[in-house]
């Protein structure tokens, strides 16, 4: 595996856990300095270690940090407006951390249900109905919102 490509993959992660594009490249820096330290990491698992380093790094960070109030620059041109983006980390909030990292690596980062199973040392099947129950979650969650 190429860990430049992967790059990407981990920064969008962070950046989705953190919402902070200083803090999420940090943490990503952190991530591959720490995962190229250890060469037992290196083989067939790679993308589960860097996956698991950066959760653990971005979870120690936002112990550290204080929660920020929502920012405009993180909104690209073309994305929903600001309440449909606020209703939708509003209802990830609430999802488990479990279901909310399943649903980042699949949608986010575009992660096949093969690797994000791997990660959570669970069958292709277990992850797949995680996710369709997390998605659901998620839909009702926003339907709510809409609808108060």
């Amino acid at each position: 595996m190429k860990l430049e490509k992967q790059y990407t993959k981990i920064f969008h992660y962070c950046l989705s856990y953190l919402r902070n594009q200083q803090d999420a490249e940090d943490v990503t820096q952190e991530t591959f300095l720490r995962f190229l330290q250890h060469p037992e990491y290196q083989g067939s698992y790679e993308i589960q270690y860097l996956y698991k380093i950066a959760k653990n790094l971005c979870t120690d960070q936002l112990r550290r940090s204080q929660p920020e109030a929502l920012r405009e620059e993180m909104t690209p041109s073309g994305e929903p407006d600001i309440f449909t983006k606020t209703a939708l980390k509003i209802a990830l909030t609430e999802l488990s951390d479990e279901e909310r990292d399943m649903i980042l690596l699949r949608y986010v980062n575009q992660e096949k249900i093969t690797v994000i199973a791997k990660i959570f040392h669970i069958s292709r099947f277990t992850a797949s109905r995680r996710i369709q129950a997390a998605m659901q979650k998620l839909q009702n969650k926003l339907s709510e919102e809409e609808f108060s």
